[in-house]
């Protein structure tokens, strides 16, 4: 609509919408275009048309006068018509009143204003074309020619037009903005209020129409005996009265005259009931209507009989009236008046009726439609309830509609009734204050149904705000009564402990909290009107309260146990950071030893580097220490007097221990900088002395140069290489003195840092001194550098001369070879080829003749002395060779010319051969015509004459090419030389004359084609006119077939042909007269262009041809008319017949509808309902089923074995007890039922009286759905159509099916029949599968036969309709079959009206089966859950008191005191026994909390709205589980030092007696392997037996057997193998802190092996021993890393541990690796080692650390292949490895002979360029001087062969040059793909081969490796392995643990195809590998054996499959 809807803008959205910047400014004075491309429109013009017209009136002011007041102000109204309410719309949208003239035409301002912007103005304007056309039309803008314009309308009209307006002014048009005059405005909201109302009306119909004709044939009914009865009465009365007035009974006439007034009354209610019905039955049947409407005539005749008869019997004299209806004379007319106004209130009073009766109606619609809200229902069924709102409001609008028109109905009725007659005025009001009370009585009813929507969201609200709050508050309850339960259980004050109880007591908190202020908030805000609401909110926060004041009091509890526990924790810290710190000080006093041992040999540069990190080590240990020791004095002092005092006493004594450190660190720091600063001065001292070896060098090697190289000598080899010695020394001796200068100025740094650091005397003397020698060192190399260089640039300029003249000479050789090959011009004719050779030639010697010059000329500039002559003569051969060079270029340039004169006129030639060719073929063309026949068919002479303007065409152009082409080449020719330019053009002109005469000949041709193609087209135009006379004709001869005669006895196919004939024939008629109008009209046109003379005999025979058509014409019309009105009566015929029978199909197909309906919707719709029920309720069984046989993979016959228990068939009983539970069974909520809803299923499921298994496929077996319409068969064969099956349909097939396989017997959905279909319709799949019921898809296949039968009567009614109106305005046959048409029309209506009726009474059974059967689920799963959470406290109630039980137990029988204690009292067995006790009642208590976990879990598993009635439940479990960690914790406490005593004793005992039995073992002298062995006899697995008897065979082993048990138990838990026997007898250790190993066993006495290094491995073989002197325990044995051998200490006299026992250590290939005999890589190989095999270490790992390689890239010369060669392998040593004499390499291509003669021999091949040649013989250099070149014998590299090659040629030319890039191999070598050892090799190179270097050498430093010696688990082997540490090391330690990274199977053997699978491990689970890895001999799978903790050994599974995917991983 208009205006605003918001009310309000904001200041960014009004700024948008009138942006200045919009659109340009008509009538401003400066305003420019500013929109696109217009942005410079007409430019100074438009500035000046503005200037020039007057300035507009600000605020859009008028330029013209005003209307005059009293003439009438026109208002615009602007309105938007579409659905958006957009800004820029909507600031236009108001009214707008007249305001003057602008530019000839009104404008208008807006008198609506926008609230809150009433400052802004709108106009709306016309403006001219003065400032262009692109300003000119209409406007919306701020003012009138304002600059803010919003739209635009380029409409010129004197109006503003209705629409075409842009938004914005230069965007696109908005047709939703309308503008128009208000009264066109009002007369269109009265017109669209109409169109509302009638549709409104419509609707109202649509539903009265939903009443059946029977029923309204029930209300004529009643109505009917109703108006019998009152007429008899009436009648009866009014005789009595004649009878006692004819008898002369006077006293009894008034009697009588009361009876006819009773009977008045009694006949107005009936008048009033027939009113009612008549109004009701204005919607229903024409012909109830018209009887009802009979009765009302009735009554109303004996209404009038019946006043006349009072009025008599009033007017009879001996009547007597009572006084009070005494009614004297006079008041006559006032008795008629009442009877008038009497008679006028009856017919005001049905209208009145219908009107409240239809408020009543809709206000009972609204209370139906609202009924489902009254219902409590979850979110499952909002979208019901919404529906339902809507449908309410929807009938409450309407409801209030009918009200307030009813009451406005009445007050003017009531207005009217208050001129009426008293009595009649007395009714009136009494009849309509009775009705304004009902109406009153309707609107109260319905005011409580216009808030339904807000009724109902709160009442939402207020339900899941309870639930949810109810929730949170029940969460919360349950996190404090954990953390009260855990509180009253914690028994010890344990940090674990606290800190879940903590962690519990933080969620507790955190949940109460949040909960409390959410309580607190719908407190503060709910509607208290809502009292049940309020009241669960009060009661909420009141448990909230209690909940909080049960928290607090855990927290102090909690806080209480933390300060205690507090004191303890930090004294250890404490204690700890200061024996950190003492441990450093230890190892600073170590790192001091090196330097009092006054050894040379040692590195004092590493030693003082070690001293300084010990000193900064020890400094930020004791400051860390220190630091720490403050910080938690303060925390010290926050605690209570009593452990605060102890601990801080403890504190102050380490703190003094770690002033007295620091004091010995000073000592250390300050010896330390004393032993650094001698150090620093002795190295720069070395390096300032190497550096003067080096300048000693530099002097011998220059004066060598001194005088050398003069002036006209010669440059020898020697003095290039003295130089490069000489610039070698000056490098080396520079470096020298730059290093020593740096060392100097660095060590100078550090000595004065250094004495800064210990305030000591400095070291100025000695670096003084050292600062003067450098010096001198410096300028000794600046002058010898001045020598060299000298020396270099002599040698430099020879060089360069040297080079100038060798090209001079290349210029020189090739002018002269271009002046050879020039033609002289007097000769023959050159060719092409020749020219342009030699013009290529002369470019090439130009370029290198100029290169040359100019290089000459750029030297000459600054050339001086003996330099300058040589260049200037060289500028003279230049200038001679120039000169010679220009005059073959002039020659050249001559023959050149000539070639192309001769190539234009052979082209020009050639084009005019090409044109007299064409010409001919024109000639050829012709002939036809020539040979004397005068008269040809049309076609003849038409194709004749096509190829005779085809081939002049062609000629025509072929002639004008060649005449252009001519006149071209005649002006290229003008260019040439004199010469040759005269004789070009003679020739050209020749040819040009020659065209001419060509042209003229094919003139002549094109006139006479053009003749004989006029006679022609007059020949054709007469065969055109024949043609149509023969159609015409036809026409006519084809009429006859559809005679008024014969038109009944015609077949449709037959007519349907015959008309088909007639219309082609008329068309071809047609189509014939129109072609020939054309073609005439054409030739006529034509001939008016010729000449008088040629006109006239042409336009005479053409006249003749047109009177022809003209007739044939004429007839076409007649015959057309005649064919028309035949046709229209037969299709009138056939329309009413195939009319007739689609109305029957359709009665039939419709009472087949509803026959089938009938088995759905029953009688009454109760019974609908429940049978609806039922098929739901199978189908949700059946879909269950089915599903769960697809998702579990088992089979229709597993399922009903397992329902029936093996039996064959299922009775009813079982039937019903196996439905019911079928829910449990595939977890399916929708199939759930009670065992009675399941027993009705029993006769839709079972045919018998047992259900057998075919019968279970058959219900289980898939229906399909019709996808196409499809026919219905009686058999397979043949037979007929029995009916269709529609699109929706279902069936259930029986078979694979017969008659070819196209149709299949099948059973419908709709009414189970059997019948027989095609699968297939149209090439398509007829049918797809779909998941239905037997009979659960029966609603829907008879609801998709209606709808079908529906459509099709639907159209047929559309189709009768349609063809009715096309036919009613024709005349003739046509018109008078439009009656039947309708007729039949309305018989399809009323069929179509009984469908619609059926098929909604079919959706809405359905509709309330499926709300039934939701509902019943919706019941039904309550229940469930709420026995699902009684049986889940139940069992969890069971488990946990069972679990108590054995806890308290326990609890009872736990000896008290310390772990000590018991340790001491009590044996091994007995704490074995507690032991077993406490775990038998920890694990049931487990089991216990894993069953109320695993409740809890299916719980939480539950969703939906059914949830909440499992909080309870779910609150029970918690306190249950909250019960067992309580038990678990007190259980735990109670046995903690019994469990703690236990460990101790077992891991005492355990230790003691391996240490016994290693010692007893050690005496055997042999090896574990030996003895194992030797001692079982080859056994896989020890026994325990086996084991004792082993024990017990050793000497002085001092174990007992219960001793041996705990060996046995610990290293063959799982069996006792070789490995397990070898750890048992073997001890080894891990270094855990630097030690030595001493060669004695004494320290004192003893010298260091070496030191033992964190991390090392430690094999001990003797000990351990106590070495009295130190008070240490020491043991002897052997470092794996090397071998080493002596004595360690084992933990220090401070009780700092040095070695940690370990288990044996153990590796694994987790990658590709090999064993080798020896450490070295290429010692000889053993074999690979296979991925996850397990190896003992034996040595090592250590590190080899290698020297760097240094790697040259290149290629090899024999085959050009690219790699890294090691320098190394090139010679024995690579500091000798420099490049080969004996290289050289091809830069021209040169011949490779025989013989050194090369007059005398052969040549053997050619030598390309870059090919390397090698030098062999002992002939060296020779040189040819017959033709002066030298040559020297070669072997080449690329193929070995050897001859004889051309170094440099007679002219300077170099063929070969010498490498100094190439290498000779001297012994074989790998060629490696990059600068690594271990990369790619290439291929061999063998020795001698030549390798050319491409590149610098790399220098490349080898990562280090590991090295290590290990043996084979499996086979026994030793080998050494060498790899590169990392991450991708191949190999890894190995541990007896494994995680699965995929799931494998374990099975029961070894060998996977003998074993069995027990299970699969998954993912995540970890193992312990018993047994393993071993190799699978069949599959090649390594295995190992797994165990876990809980289910001890459990079988075999492989470690990785074939394709490398890992299932165990190792950790």
């Amino acid at each position: 609509g208009g205006g605003n809807t918001r009310g309000e803008y904001s200041v960014t959205e009004r700024s948008t919408m009138i942006s200045p910047a919009a659109r340009p400014s008509p009538g401003l004075r400066s305003a420019a275009p500013s929109r696109g491309s217009s942005a410079n429109l007409r430019g100074t013009q438009a500035l000046a048309a503005a200037q020039k017209r007057p300035v507009p009136v600000p605020a859009g002011g008028p330029t013209s006068k005003v209307p005059k007041k009293a003439e009438a102000v026109e208002t615009i109204v602007v309105h938007n018509t579409g659905n958006k309410d957009e800004i820029g719309i909507r600031t236009l949208v108001g009214e707008y009143a007249e305001r003057g003239i602008n530019h000839g035409k009104k404008y208008y301002e807006k008198t609506t204003r926008i609230p809150g912007h009433e400052e802004m103005t709108a106009f709306l304007y016309y403006w001219d074309q003065r400032d262009g056309p692109e300003f000119n039309g209409w406007w919306f803008g701020d003012r009138v020619g304002g600059q803010q314009v919003w739209s635009r309308n380029k409409s010129l009209s004197a109006k503003p037009p209705k629409a075409g307006w842009t938004i914005p002014w230069d965007g696109p048009v908005r047709n939703e903005l309308s503008v128009m005059t208000k009264e066109e405005k009002l007369a269109q909201d009265k017109r669209q209020t109409a169109e509302r109302m009638e549709a409104r009306r419509r609707e109202e119909d649509s539903k009265h129409a939903e009443v059946t004709e029977a029923q309204w044939e029930e209300r004529v009914a009643k109505a009917t005996e109703r108006c019998a009865e009152v007429e008899l009465d009436v009648t009866e009365a009014m005789e009595g009265y004649q009878e006692r007035e004819e008898a002369g009974l006077h006293d009894e006439l008034a009697e009588a005259r009361g009876k006819m007034q009773e009977q008045q009354k009694k006949l107005m209610d009936a008048l009033k009931f027939v009113a009612a019905e008549a109004i009701a039955a204005q919607k229903g049947p024409a012909l109830c209507k018209a009887d009802l409407q009979d009765l009302s005539k009735r009554l109303r005749a004996v209404q009038a009989k019946l006043k006349e008869a009072l009025k008599s019997a009033t007017a009879h004299p001996m009547v007597k009236a009572e006084p009070a209806d005494e009614t004297p004379a006079e008041d006559e007319p006032h008795n008629e008046m009442e009877a008038l106004h009497s008679l006028q209130l009856e017919e005001m009073l049905p209208p009145v009726l219908e009107k409240v009766e239809t408020a009543e109606d809709e206000v009972e619609k609204v209370s139906i439609a609202a009924a489902p809200l009254q219902v409590e229902s979850g979110d499952d069924l909002r979208h019901v309830m919404l529906q339902a709102i809507k449908e309410t409001e929807k009938a409450v609008r309407t409801a209030q509609a009918s009200i307030g028109e009813a009451r406005r109905f009445i007050s003017g009725k009531l207005s009217q009734a208050a001129k009426f007659a008293p009595h009649a005025k007395k009714t009136a009001l009494e009849e309509f204050t009775t009705l304004q009370e009902k109406l009153t009585e309707a609107q109260n009813k319905l005011n409580p149904f216009k808030t339904v929507r807000q009724d109902y969201e709160k009442r939402s609200q207020a339900k899941k705000l309870i639930e949810e709050l109810h929730g949170k508050l029940a969460g919360a309850e349950i996190e404090v009564e954990k953390a009260t339960m855990m509180t009253a259980s914690m028994g010890v004050e344990q940090a674990d402990s606290l800190k879940e109880t903590e962690q519990t007591l933080g969620a507790a908190q955190s949940a109460l909290a949040q909960t409390n202020r959410l309580i607190d908030s719908k407190l503060r805000t709910v509607d208290k009107s809502s009292e049940a609401v309020y009241e669960q909110l009060k009661d909420f926060k009141e448990r909230g309260k209690l909940a909080q004041e049960k928290l607090d009091e855990v927290r102090k509890a909690v806080k209480e146990a933390q300060v205690r526990i507090a004191a303890d924790t930090l004294m250890k810290e404490v204690s700890e950071k200061v024996a950190g710190a003492e441990d450093e000080l230890q190892r600073m006093a170590e790192a001091e030893l090196p330097f009092l041992r006054s050894d040379k040999d040692q590195n004092m540069e590493h030693l003082l580097a070690d001293a300084d990190k010990v000193s900064v080590k020890v400094h930020a240990a004791l400051a860390d220490a220190q630091t720490f020791v403050a910080k938690k004095l303060v925390e010290v002092a926050r605690f209570s007097e009593g452990p605060g005092q102890a601990v801080k006493e403890e504190v102050d004594m380490l703190q003094k221990r770690l002033e007295e450190g620091r004091e010995r660190l000073q000592q250390f720091r300050a010896s330390t900088a004393e032993r650094k600063r001698a150090h620093l001065l002795e190295e720069v001292d070395m390096k300032v002395a190497s550096a003067e070896d080096e300048v000693k060098k530099m002097t011998e090697s220059t004066k060598a140069l001194e005088g050398s190289a003069k002036a006209g000598e010669t440059i020898s080899d020697g003095l290039r290489e003295a130089v490069a010695q000489a610039n070698h020394a000056e490098r080396a001796a520079q470096a020298g003195v730059v290093v020593a200068k740096k060392l100097l100025v660095q060590k100078t740094a550090d000595l004065k840092k250094l004495a800064v650091a210990t305030a000591s005397a400095g070291s100025g003397g000695e670096l003084g001194r050292l600062q003067t020698r450098v010096n001198a060192m410096q300028e000794d190399i600046k002058k010898m550098r001045c020598i060299i260089k000298d020396t270099e640039e002599r040698i430099r300029v020879k060089e360069v001369l040297g080079e100038v003249a060798d090209r001079l000479d290349m210029a020189e050789n090739e002018v002269e070879k271009v002046a050879a090959a020039a033609v002289p011009t007097g000769l023959e004719q050159p060719s092409a080829e020749a020219v342009e050779r030699l013009e290529k030639a002369n470019a090439s010697a130009q370029s290198k003749l100029g290169a040359t010059a100019k290089l000459v000329d750029v030297k000459l500039k600054s050339a001086q002395g003996f330099t300058q002559a040589e260049l200037q003569g060289m500028r003279t051969r230049i200038t001679q060779a120039e000169r010679k060079l220009r005059k073959v270029v002039e020659a050249a340039t001559e023959q050149k010319e000539r070639l192309k004169a001769s190539e234009l006129v052979a082209q020009a030639t050639e084009k005019a051969d090409k044109s007299d060719a064409a010409l001919k073929k024109a000639g050829d063309a012709e002939l036809p015509f020539l040979k004397g026949v005068e008269v040809m068919t049309v076609a003849e002479s038409g194709k004749y004459i096509a190829a005779c303007e085809a081939a002049a065409t062609a000629a025509q152009k072929l002639v004008s090419e060649a005449r252009a082409f001519t006149l071209q080449k005649l002006a290229e020719a003008k260019e040439f030389g004199s010469a040759v330019a005269d004789a070009c053009s003679k020739d050209l002109l020749a040819i040009q004359k020659r065209l001419d005469g060509t042209a003229g000949k094919l003139t002549e041709l094109k006139k006479d084609t053009t003749d004989r193609k006029r006679k022609a087209q007059l020949q054709a135009s007469s065969e055109k006119i024949q043609a149509v006379e023969d159609a015409v004709k036809n026409l006519a001869e084809t009429m006859t077939k559809l005679a008024d005669s014969n038109m009944d006895q015609l077949a449709e196919q037959e007519a349907t042909s015959i008309c088909e004939t007639i219309a082609q024939a008329e068309t071809k008629a047609q189509t014939a007269v129109s072609g020939a109008k054309k073609f005439l009209a054409l030739r006529v046109q034509e001939t008016k262009a010729l000449a008088e003379a040629q006109r006239t005999p042409i336009m005479a025979d053409l006249s003749k041809l047109q009177s022809r058509l003209t007739a044939s014409t004429v007839e076409l019309a007649r015959l057309s008319s005649q064919a028309t009105e035949r046709e229209h009566r037969y299709v009138a015929g056939r329309l009413v017949q195939v009319t007739s029978k689609s109305l029957e199909d359709i009665t039939a197909q419709a009472a087949v509808a509803a026959k089938v309906s009938v088995s759905l919707l029953g009688s009454g719709d109760a019974g609908t309902s429940q049978a609806l029920v039922d098929r739901l309720r199978l189908a949700a069984v059946v879909s269950a089923l089915q599903a769960h046989i697809k998702e579990s993979e088992v089979s229709a016959q597993e399922i009903f074995k397992e329902a029936t228990g093996g039996k064959p068939k299922l009775g009813k009983e079982a039937f019903k007890e196996w439905f019911a539970r079928v829910c449990d069974m595939t977890g399916n909520e929708e199939a759930i039922l009670t065992e009675e809803q399941a027993l009705r299923l029993w006769p839709l499921a079972v045919t018998g009286s047992s259900l057998s298994v075919s019968d279970f496929e058959d219900l289980l077996k898939e229906s399909s759905m019709c996808t196409q319409a499809v026919a219905l068969w009686d058999s397979a064969e043949g037979s007929e159509q029995s009916g269709g099956l529609e699109v929706g349909e279902m069936v259930k097939f029986l078979g694979e099916g017969g008659g070819g396989g196209k149709r299949v017997e099948c059973v419908l959905a709709r009414n189970g029949s059997r019948v027989w279909v095609e699968t297939e319709a149209n090439g398509k799949a007829a049918f797809k599968p779909m998941v239905a019921a037997a009979g659960a898809g029966q609603i829907e296949s008879v609801e998709a036969f209606v709808k079908a039968v529906l459509a099709r009567c639907s159209e047929a009614a559309s189709a009768a309709e349609k063809k009715a109106k096309q036919v009613a305005n024709n005349k003739g046959p046509l018109g008078e079959a439009a009656p039947k048409l309708q007729a039949i029309k309305g018989k399809l209506s009323k069929e179509q009206a009984d469908l619609d009726s059926l098929l909604k009474r079919l959706d809405a059974a359905k509709s309330a089966a499926e709300q039934d059967r939701k509902a019943e689920v919706k019941v039904v799963r309550e229940q469930k859950c709420k026995a699902f959470g009684e049986e889940s406290v139940r069992q969890g109630t069971e488990a946990v008191e069972a679990a108590e039980a054995k806890a308290s137990k326990v609890i009872e029988n736990s000896k008290a005191g310390s772990a000590e204690l018991l340790a001491k009292e009590l044996g091994l067995l007995e704490l074995e026994e507690l032991k077993k006790a406490a775990d038998e009642a920890l694990e049931s208590l487990a089991g216990a909390k894993a069953l109320v976990a695993k409740l809890m879990e299916a719980h939480e598993a539950q969703k939906g709205p059914s949830r909440n009635l499992l909080l309870e439940a779910r609150v029970e479990l918690t306190k249950l589980q909250s019960r067992a960690n309580g038990a678990e914790r007190k259980c735990r406490s109670a046995t903690e030092a019994l469990r703690t005593a236990h460990t101790q004793v077992v891991k005492t005992a355990t230790m003691r007696a391996k240490n016994n039995l290693r010692m007893a073992f050690r005496k055997l002298g042999k090896s574990a392997d030996d003895v194992f062995d030797q001692t079982f006899s080859g056994k896989a697995e020890v026994s325990r037996p086996d084991f004792q008897k082993f024990v017990n065979s050793l000497s002085d082993h001092g174990l007992s057997e219960e001793q041996v048990t705990l060996l046995f138990d610990e290293f063959g838990r799982y069996g006792l193998r070789k490995l397990g026997f070898q750890k048992a007898v073997q001890e080894y250790c891990t270094c855990t802190r630097e030690v030595a190993i001493t060669d004695g066993f004494t320290i004192s006495s003893s010298s260091t092996v070496r030191k033992l290094e964190k991390g090392e491995y430690f094999e001990v073989l003797e000990g351990p021993l106590e070495e009295t002197e130190a008070n240490l325990r020491r043991v002897r044995g052997c470092a794996l890393r090397d071998g080493a051998q002596g004595w360690v200490t084992i933990k220090g006299n401070q009780g700092t541990p040095f070695l940690k026992p370990r288990e044996k250590p153990l590796v694994f290939a987790a990658g590709a690796a090999d064993m080798t005999a020896a450490p070295d890589v290429s010692s000889p190989l053993i074999r690979r080692l296979q991925l996850d095999e397990v190896l003992e270490l034996l040595e090592g790992p250590r590190e080899e650390v290698f020297q760097p390689q240094v790697f040259l890239p290149g290629s090899a010369s024999k085959d050009a292949a690219k790699g890294f060669l090691l320098m190394s392998d090139i010679s024995s040593a690579s500091s000798s490895a420099t490049p080969s004499n004996n290289i050289y390499v091809c830069r021209s291509t040169i011949a490779m002979t025989h013989e050194f003669d090369i007059s005398q021999t052969k040549v053997m091949r050619k030598v390309a360029v870059g090919e390397t040649l090698e030098v062999i013989g002992s002939e060296g250099e020779k040189k040819d001087d017959s033709i002066a070149v030298v040559r020297l014998k070669f072997r080449a590299a690329k193929d070995g062969k050897e001859g004889w090659v051309t170094v440099s040629g007679n002219k300077g030319t170099v063929y070969l040059e010498a490498s100094s890039s190439h290498y000779v191999l001297e012994k074989a070598a790998p060629l490696r793909a990059s600068a690594a050892a271990d990369s790619e090799i290439i291929r061999q190179m063998e020795p001698g081969e030549a390798f050319q270097a491409e590149g610098e050498a790399q220098e490349v430093t080898p990562p280090t490796r590991l090295v290590m010696k290990s043996r084979s688990i499996e086979d026994g082997k030793v080998g050494w392995t060498n790899f590169v540490a990392g991450p991708d090391a191949p190999l890894k330690p190995w541990m007896p643990k494994c995680s699965c990274q995929a799931p494998v199977d374990i099975t029961s053997s070894l060998a996977i195809e003998e074993g069995k699978v027990k299970r699969q491990a998954r993912v995540a689970e970890p193992f312990e590998v018993v047994e393993g890895p071993v190799l699978d001999a069949v599959s090649g799978f390594r295995r190992v054996r797994l165990a876990s903790v809980s289910e001890g050994v459990l079988g075999w599974a492989t470690v990785r499959d074939a394709e490398g995917q890992v299932f165990l991983k190792v950790g």
